[in-house]
């Protein structure tokens, strides 16, 4: 299946999500981006889930309600989501909302969150 909103890339056992929109703050798109996250939650119920930030620039905070519903679902099945690729702007709001480390576990890169799991 496409997604317009971010690209699937498949290493193994984990799914890398690429989102593709540099900028997230347009209520229209974000919720568009969480619908599509959840349908592929739902349909192919990884295990292993990173979403990769690295061709955001600048990301609205209400894009945190979808991914704190894909990963209850994805939890719910013994199953894991990551964060990385994110600029440091964005990776601060997450820190001063006390997401980063306690929520969700960002790395710098994709590597990096694989190797985590």
């Amino acid at each position: 299946m496409d997604y317009r909103h971010f690209a699937v890339v498949r290493a193994k056992d984990v799914l890398t999500l690429q989102l593709n929109d540099p900028k997230l703050f347009d209520a229209a798109t974000i919720t568009a981006l969480q619908d599509e996250l959840i349908d592929l939650v739902d349909l192919e119920q990884p295990l292993k889930v990173i979403v990769d930030f690295s061709h955001v620039a600048h990301c609205s905070t209400a894009v945190i309600n979808g991914l704190l519903r894909a990963k209850k679902r994805i939890a719910a099945r013994d199953g894991k989501l990551m964060l990385c690729g994110m600029t440091n702007p964005i990776r601060e709001a997450y820190k001063m909302l006390n997401l980063d480390g306690t929520v969700f576990q960002i790395h710098n890169t994709p590597e990096d969150a694989a190797k985590a799991f």
